[in-house]
């Protein structure tokens, strides 16, 4: 296992929050490979309070731009970016295309995992799923049908 890898977890916050569980066992086993999580706050019972806390502010004072500028410095640090896009999340989709893209213009490029659970196939944008590798040579979509298989996938992109 290399842990040059750092990992950006990508998934609703403010919008559909439905597979939350989901996401908790995903980040909780990337942790458990020994990487790092940049956002972990993702999966708490309040990601916004907890993600205040982690830039220095109460949730009430947290103001857009420092969402925007936090979570644009975790991702130039991350190599890996795993997000779950089950449910509608505009931030999501900004979070995938700024991975997908950063290397191009000289930052640490990023392989780019995108999952979504086959029962919310509709949920999951086209846009993101219509990403092919051909086109999309560092984004990899998948489906999965439990969070065993999930765990799979990710194992195998992260090669570990």
């Amino acid at each position: 296992m290399q842990n040059s890898k750092v990992v950006y977890f990508a998934g609703a916050i403010r919008g559909d929050r439905s597979l939350a569980y989901v996401m908790r066992k995903i980040v909780e086993f990337v942790q458990g490979l020994g990487l790092t999580v940049l956002t972990e706050h993702v999966i708490a019972d309040d990601p916004i309070a907890t993600f205040a806390g982690k830039v220095g502010k109460e949730k009430a004072d947290l103001l857009a731009e420092d969402v925007e500028q936090q979570d644009i410095a975790w991702l130039d640090q991350a190599t890996h970016v795993i997000a779950e896009i089950s449910g509608a999340s505009t931030g999501t989709g900004r979070e995938i295309e700024y991975a997908r893209t950063k290397g191009s213009f000289g930052k640490v490029g990023a392989k780019v995992l995108c999952l979504y659970h086959t029962e919310r196939e509709l949920f999951a944008s086209p846009m993101v799923r219509g990403m092919t590798p051909d086109r999309y040579p560092n984004v990899v979509i998948r489906s999965y049908t439990d969070v065993e298989e999930a765990k799979s996938l990710i194992k195998d992109f992260l090669e570990v």
